[in-house]
């Protein structure tokens, strides 16, 4: 047995310059020498007190191999201890192969008298050999584990003892279970000479291997290796007290943290609503009065979907006694198409009325607005009225036809003369003059109110809308925007539009 412990120092010094295969070769043959020394019940005994003890030379062999385990996991850490690892549990499955191979096949190659022996070396036991290969693979990964438990909890511990301690642990546990399962009519003789034989080789092997990685291994970190979950566990327990302890922390801060927080989120909110408060106001009183004009009284319902509205209007009178009326529908909402509305109410302030015609007041308008911005533009309709010769001149710049009613409720539609208001399309803007007759109401009004849905995604519609104008002509412009939000809303089920509505009503002298 110390010829074969031998071997080991001059094949790890080969593995540190790289040559790993000897190493390996010769972990195969201790194997392939344990499997048959076995097989053949190569064993001596030793009668001490009367007492008749069996050791067996396989047994030496295994513990050898894990001694080559340990010290190829010290010297060069888990990966290549791995690889002893895997090599060790293949050749354990080989030679079972070769075993029941040789077994099945000693017919053809032995002559008849020598096939006695072959039966006695070669029998497959298969109960042995599943407890032999469970046993394996639970000592080679155990050795390891022990060995790098011990080297964590007990660092000053000499080296010599940790191995030491671990191999024998490891051995002592493979005998109990190894004998107790195949031979435990006579456990107590066989286990007692595996300690007894198992302990002075483990002991006649570990020191000089001690011995070897202290003098030609300096530099090795025992406190290391994929392996070590024990010190894992210990590191992963501080830090779970850790992060308890900082989470109780946040939990106690946190009440205060949300409180401040909500504060802070209502102070915005409060900054938000009263700024939005004031660009409604603003808005509110940029819009005409409904009684702002001597000779025309035009009623108005003008509802924002938020805050502040995309749509707006204007009307008043100019100098030679005609009347201007402007409505327009900017695209999106909020704030920012209430901004481009201003501007577009600017922009209306400075044309010149008293030389230009409804198509060049659009296109005054439209151009000023490509100025100022390229994401937004509106539609419109411009309608310059003269009530002593009962005549409107309009221009209509993409925005939905609007409409005038005669006494008879008779409809003609102030259709598009143009493309949209401060779009990147450049088209002229016509206008168009018409001849209106007495009693004739006026009705203006953005999309808002006709593409209102229900719950089933219905429009309302131009045709319920002129049917209202139809059922309520004989009221006035008041009582008849009363009745259209009256009808919208029960077809809509909800008093929230879905888009800015302006209707605007009045009877044409």
């Amino acid at each position: 047995m110390a010829l074969l412990i031998l071997p080991l120092w001059p094949l790890q010094i080969l593995r540190g310059r790289g040559f790993r295969e000897p190493f390996l070769v010769y972990i195969c043959l201790l194997w392939f020498l344990s499997f048959f020394t076995g097989g053949l019940n190569f064993a001596s005994e030793i009668n001490l007190d009367g007492t008749v003890y069996n050791f067996r030379f396989s047994s030496g062999i295994y513990t050898l191999i894990f001694a080559a385990l340990i010290l190829v996991y010290i010297a060069e850490g888990i990966n290549e201890a791995r690889k002893v690892i895997i090599i060790s549990i293949g050749c354990q499955i080989f030679l079972v192969l070769f075993q029941v191979f040789l077994y099945e096949s000693k017919f053809a190659f032995l002559a008849p008298k020598d096939v006695g022996i072959v039966e006695q070396v070669l029998t497959p036991r298969v109960f042995n050999i599943g407890v032999s290969i469970f046993n394996t693979i639970l000592d080679l990964f155990l050795a390891v584990v022990l060995f790098q438990f011990l080297v964590n909890r007990f660092p000053k511990v000499p080296l010599g003892i940790t191995i030491f301690i671990a191999l024998w642990i490891t051995m002592m546990l493979d005998s109990v279970i190894y004998i107790g399962l195949t031979r435990p009519e006579r456990f107590k003789q066989f286990v007692t000479g595996h300690i007894i034989f198992k302990t002075a080789l483990i002991l006649l092997a570990v020191f000089p291997l001690a011995f070897f990685i202290r003098r030609f291994r300096k530099d090795v970190n025992l406190n290391r290796g994929t392996l070590d979950i024990f010190k894992k566990l210990e590191n992963l327990e501080k830090d779970l007290e850790k992060a308890h302890k900082e989470l109780q922390e946040y939990a106690q801060n946190l009440e205060k943290m949300v409180e401040e927080r909500t504060k802070e989120i209502r102070a915005k909110a409060e900054i938000t609503r009263r700024e939005l408060e004031l660009a409604t106001e603003v808005q509110q009183a940029m819009l005409p009065a409904e009684n702002s004009l001597k000779t025309l009284q035009i009623y108005s319902f003008y509802k924002p979907c938020h805050e502040v509205s995309g749509d707006l209007y204007d009307f008043a009178e100019l100098s030679d006694g005609r009347i201007f009326i402007f409505i327009a529908d900017i695209s999106g909402h909020g704030v920012p198409s209430a901004l481009v509305g201003a501007m577009c109410k600017m922009s209306l302030g400075s044309q010149d009325f008293s030389r230009a015609n409804a198509g060049e007041i659009l296109k005054g308008i439209s151009n000023n607005m490509k100025k100022v911005t390229t994401s937004h533009y509106l539609t419109g309709i411009i309608l310059l009225i003269d009530p002593k010769q009962r005549t409107i001149e309009f221009a209509n710049g993409g925005h939905v036809p609007c409409l005038l009613q005669s006494s008879t409720s008779v409809f003609w539609p102030i259709e598009a003369t143009g493309t949209v208001i401060g779009s990147s399309i450049v088209a002229p803007y016509d206008f168009k003059k018409i001849q209106y007759p007495a009693d004739t109401r006026l009705i203006l009004f953005t999309d808002g109110i006709t593409e209102q849905k229900n719950a089933e995604r219905e429009e309302y519609g131009s045709q319920r809308f002129e049917k209202v104008l139809s059922t309520h002509r004989l009221k006035t412009g008041k009582d008849v925007i009363d009745e259209i939000y009256r009808e919208v809303v029960a077809f809509a089920q909800t008093e929230k539009f879905s888009d800015d509505v302006t209707i605007l009503i009045a009877d044409l002298p």
